[in-house]
Formats: C-alpha cells, structure tokens, sequence
C-alpha cells in the first residue's frame, strides 16, 4: 500500500517498519505527530496469525481504517 499510495502521490507516512507490540497510548502517541490536517486518515493493517497446528489455519489480513 505504501508504494502504491507513493506511486499515486499520495503523502504517506509508516508509523512502524518491525513486528513490536504497541499498547494502545502508545500508538497513539507515535500516529499524532503525523496527524497534518482533519482530512488524514489512518489506515492499519495487521496480519494476524493464531497459531493454529494447520498451516495458515489462523491467518489472515486485517485492516482498520480511521478519518481523523
């Protein structure tokens, strides 16, 4: 998504490039210092792996979307 957005010219900005926990002040707090105008929007995605014994039993893609 972030080339894509990049590719469309879209400004665009990755609050996190590794795989840490973040409670949720936490993430907040790394997210509103990018926060520019009324219009931003937040989008996180998550891939969630429930440790399933099958592979890929568990796995999926999950994305949120917040206009802040």
């Amino acid at each position: 998504m972030y080339d894509r957005f990049k590719d469309l010219g879209i400004p665009v900005v990755i609050t996190r490039t590794t795989d840490k926990t973040l409670n949720p002040t936490d993430r907040v707090n790394v997210i509103k210092p990018n926060i520019t105008s009324k219009d931003d929007i937040v989008i996180s995605n998550h891939l969630n792996a429930g440790g399933g014994k099958q592979p890929l039993s568990e796995v999926g893609l999950q994305s949120d979307l917040r206009h802040i």
